[in-house]
């Protein structure tokens, strides 16, 4: 049983939820985590919680729902993956910007935050990772970014990043990849290994800081134990 609570509410015809970790208080503040667009909250919080306040300080939780998972997560249009698949919609640029000017100011009017870059983070898996990692170049009220499994194989990706800079470069990004991604039998899906080598390149010029950069190799394929590896990316970005 979860020891936090979980609240809803809808922004731009967008279902979020809320979570406020156990002893949640309005007389304190506390730093704010997005996720784009998990089906896997409960689970999250489950492996999260008995980290709270031991191994991270405790932290609101804020999941944004996804209609258009392959419109919202990427930064451009693309041709599809699969053929039997949708061409990629290209509209991260708008869903940032909802989360930026309208889910983020909601949260922090009606919650107590801490709404400054330094504490809030943004997280996402997949094409959500990818979308996170967008962020860092787009909106700087993202100062905590988790690019977990991340499509960094999207086309014309990497010459972004080269030719782009962070919004903050003092910003805080983790990244993590299953070790069996680049087994994937799609071409292009199994370039991720070398596209995230790549990226972690690109992005140790651009960070002001060193530490402020992090990679975890996890165990498995891209579908395995995603709430723990999501545990592990919060857990580093919200540490003491």
């Amino acid at each position: 049983m979860l020891r936090g609570t979980t609240e809803q509410f809808h922004i731009d015809g967008r279902g979020c939820s809320v979570y406020l970790p156990p002893e949640y208080s309005s007389e304190c503040r506390y730093p704010v985590a997005f996720l784009n667009g998990t089906d896997e909250l409960t689970e999250i919080i489950a492996a999260l919680e008995p980290h709270i306040g031991n191994d991270c300080v405790p932290f609101l939780l804020v999941n944004v729902e996804s209609a258009d998972w392959n419109g919202d997560m990427t930064p451009w249009p693309a041709p599809a993956l699969f053929k039997r698949s949708g061409p990629f919609g290209g509209r991260a640029g708008a869903y940032l910007d909802t989360l930026a000017h309208e889910v983020k100011p909601y949260v922090d009017k009606h919650y107590c935050t801490k709404p400054e870059p330094e504490n809030t983070a943004l997280a996402g898996y997949s094409l959500g990772g990818l979308a996170a990692l967008y962020a860092l170049y787009t909106h700087r009220v993202f100062g905590r970014i988790g690019c977990l499994s991340g499509s960094l194989w999207y086309e014309s990706w990497l010459g972004y990043m080269e030719l782009h800079q962070p919004q903050n470069p003092g910003a805080t990004v983790y990244m993590s990849l299953g070790t069996k991604e680049k087994e994937s039998k799609n071409a292009r899906m199994a370039a991720v290994g070398d596209c995230t080598e790549k990226a972690l390149e690109i992005l140790k010029g651009q960070l002001s800081r060193e530490e402020s950069l992090k990679f975890e190799w996890n165990d498995g394929g891209h579908f395995t134990e995603i709430p723990r590896r999501f545990s592990r990316a919060l857990v580093w970005l919200m540490k003491k």
